[in-house]
């Protein structure tokens, strides 16, 4: 239990320390814990309920590992875990950035390929 209180108050300080410049990371992981959190809970609910009929709910558990094996689960993780990707330490994840370059190169572009104007006459 020292295990998760210290993990607990590990978390809970890092994403204290975190300026408000890096709010988007800050949303990421509040989702990642909460994604985390209901997994926990719907599996503590099953042991609970195995403790107290006395047999499991095999159907129930195979239900639930079908669902987060599908792939908008899997698609969940994935956008979570290309999210918590901040090599620059500036609060944008680094994906995020990639975009937001991606949307800006056609404009750089054509300021490229326009070149001066010239009047023919």
């Amino acid at each position: 239990m020292k295990f998760v209180d210290r993990w607990l108050s590990k978390a809970k300080n890092y994403i204290a320390g975190m300026d408000f410049s890096q709010g988007a990371m800050r949303y990421i992981l509040l989702y990642a814990a909460l994604l985390m959190l209901c997994c926990l809970l719907y599996l503590l609910a099953w042991l609970c309920r195995w403790y107290v009929e006395g047999k499991p709910d095999l159907k129930e558990l195979l239900n639930f590992l079908h669902e987060i094996a599908g792939s908008s689960w899997i698609a969940v993780i994935g956008f979570v875990a290309k999210a918590l990707v901040d090599k620059d330490h500036n609060g944008i994840p680094d994906d995020f950035e990639r975009e937001d370059d991606k949307h800006d190169e056609p404009r750089a572009r054509e300021r490229d390929c326009e070149g001066p104007r010239r009047d023919w006459r």
